[in-house]
């Protein structure tokens, strides 16, 4: 695009970043932070600051980033795939391609990505560029978080919301270098280091990623690095700061295209804890992202940046009433090359209460306001309730909130005569709930199954050569998701399976899916598992294509303390399956092997 790189808006933000932080460490007296070993028991993504697993009253699963690497999943797009309730997938395209994230019968834009506390992704500025080159190398915290969430993360969180969090450092200071190679000219080299000295824990990590894939002219590479540094300002402070960036390009075989993605994204934070009953969080962060696709067709793309401000306090005032409060300013700027070239603000605050009325019983209630200056107000909502029932040990869940998806700024002021503007779109409206029950049992394995629905008014389509338009009454999405998960022999054996059986949904989903994997560890230095994942007959608003079934197998050596040995197999039987189908078929990969060498040092 013509647009320069760093738009004036941009430029604003970095020169108030500082200021910002200097903000922050004014503001600050206590940390709310919780230690990396009790946030294992917690939930942060429901409420925005942590909370007991079993108080949670949304659906939310979390996915501990070294377990997937143990199986061989370097990439966020599979990772999610073990999550019941989600399909995550390209649809355009194989390793690099932008990808789709599907929960609960909704598409991509109705979901968010939160990293480091900032919202990456709205409904002009979708999740697909980040879903198609994200890896898992330099998170700590992967959590999906299922159901209207509005209340709480704003607009577009209608189907969900992902929750994503940079490395912390811990320890002694130590390092690792990971390299994996395999089919289709592939290649991967990564190394990170970390630890914790005096009061300062630091995490830096960077690497490379490059694949021919399984198509010709379909070549992909990335780099891309992270840091975090956080200091014990005392023991009520923690001060931080945050750094991502990563530079891909992927050759689009269809069309010939080049598609170049620049994205940065840098955060600082405080935590603090005032007394015994305030603690808060105070948040800055700024994010880049800019797209180009050069082909014989000319040069399209889009430009985006974001800078933000927000605020999350909580007050105990016993031990049944919990306080919320949160609120936040957004500042972006957008241009694409079909017209439409906007800034735009957005800026809300919400209120919330939680409330445990008896023991074993938590209640949540949240209200959000927020306003956006291209578009107008919305009001949002949501409560649910967790009960662990007493001797069997059993927890029922559920809630009902209200969520929107505003239009994108190319429905509203485009002037592309192939997808022309209507500024006068309403935006979407859903009421979305959930009911489930959850049970552990023996300590090792744990089940759960939900019922969800959602009734979806005004939904906006934007059909070719004609405007944006609203489509009249509702559209439903509704399904039960079920998982299953535990280990056995002591650990020996353990294994996981999510399923998900969709009964409405937008643009033609499958309507089974699902995932499954089993590990077996027969001596301490070796790993071995199979596993794979299913999705039913689907069209995705294209042509509808056939089920498919993928295998694969993984393993892991531990040669000498410090090196590991890794080797898996994706598409073990080889299978012809087809991504999407729009007019010629996108094709997945077939067999592919990879073997690589973990070590630390």
């Amino acid at each position: 695009m013509t647009k320069p790189y760093c738009a004036p808006a941009f430029r604003r933000a970095l020169l108030t970043f500082p200021r910002l932080c200097t903000a922050g460490v004014l503001l600050s007296s206590s940390a709310m932070a919780e230690n990396e070993q009790s946030l294992d028991d917690m939930i942060v993504s429901a409420l925005r600051f942590p909370t007991e697993a079993g108080k949670t009253t949304a659906a939310v699963t979390v996915l501990d980033p070294e377990e997937l690497k143990e199986r061989g999943i370097y990439d966020l797009t599979t990772a999610l795939n073990d999550v019941p309730g989600v399909i995550s997938t390209s649809t355009g395209g194989q390793q690099g391609a932008i990808g789709g994230l599907f929960i609960r019968g909704t598409t991509t834009a109705y979901s968010q990505v939160v990293v480091d506390g900032m919202r990456l992704s709205d409904s002009t500025s979708q999740l697909g560029n980040f879903l198609g080159t994200a890896r898992i190398d330099d998170l700590s915290r992967i959590e999906v978080l299922r159901g209207p969430q509005a209340a709480v993360h704003g607009g577009e969180a209608v189907g969900g919301v992902v929750w994503l969090e940079t490395a912390r450092g811990a320890g002694e200071p130590n390092g690792s270098v990971r390299l994996e190679g395999g089919s289709f000219d592939s290649f991967t080299g990564y190394t990170s280091a970390n630890g914790k000295t005096g009061d300062v824990s630091w995490f830096f990590g960077g690497g490379y990623d490059t694949t021919a894939n399984d198509q010709p002219n379909n070549d992909w590479n990335q780099g891309r690095t992270a840091l975090r540094v956080e200091w014990q300002a005392n023991p009520d402070v923690i001060l931080g700061t945050t750094i991502r960036a990563n530079d891909s390009r992927y050759e689009e075989s269809m069309f010939g295209s080049i598609d170049h993605l620049d994205g940065l994204l840098a955060t600082a934070y405080a935590d603090v804890k005032f007394n015994e009953v305030w603690s808060a969080r105070f948040h800055t962060g700024v994010y880049n992202e800019a797209y180009d696709s050069d082909s014989s067709f000319g040069n399209t793309g889009t430009d985006l940046q974001r800078a933000s401000v927000s605020t999350d306090h909580v007050f105990t005032l016993n031990d049944q009433h919990k306080l919320l409060w949160g609120a936040f300013f957004e500042n972006n700027d957008y241009s694409n090359t079909f017209g439409t070239d906007e800034e735009y603000e957005r800026y809300g605050t919400y209120l919330g209460w939680e409330w445990s009325p008896i023991e074993r019983v938590t209640t949540d209630a949240v209200v959000r306001w927020e306003d956006y200056d291209s578009y107008g107000n919305e009001v949002t909502w949501r409560t649910g309730a967790a009960w662990k029932m007493p001797v069997v040990e059993t927890t029922l869940r559920g809630g009902i909130g209200r969520a929107f998806r505003t239009p994108t700024l190319l429905d509203l002021f485009s002037t592309s005569p192939f997808f022309p503007g209507n500024p006068n779109l309403d935006a979407e409206s859903s009421i979305g709930w959930d009911i489930g029950l959850e049970k552990e049992w023996l300590k090792h394995h744990y089940a759960g199954v939900t019922w969800f629905a959602n009734a979806i008014e005004d939904q906006i389509i934007s059909p070719f050569l004609i405007p944006a338009m609203n489509v009249p009454g509702t559209t439903h999405t509704e399904g039960l998701e079920t998982a299953l998960n535990g280990s056995f022999l002591d650990g020996e054996w353990s294994y996981r399976f999510a399923w998900t059986v969709l009964t409405m949904s937008l643009k033609d989903q499958p309507r089974h899916s699902g995932s499954a994997s089993i590990d077996w560890r027969p001596t301490d230095k070796w790993l071995l598992g199979a596993g794979g994942f299913y999705l039913d007959k689907r069209g995705w608003g294209g042509q509808r294509v056939d089920d498919a079934f993928v295998a694969r197998v993984y393993g892991e050596y531990q040669l000498t303390k410090q090196v590991r040995l890794t080797g898996r197999l994706e598409n073990v039987f080889d299978s012809h399956w087809e991504y999407s189908r729009f007019g010629a078929p996108v094709d997945a990969p077939g067999f592919g092997a990879f073997a690589g060498v973990k070590i630390d040092w």
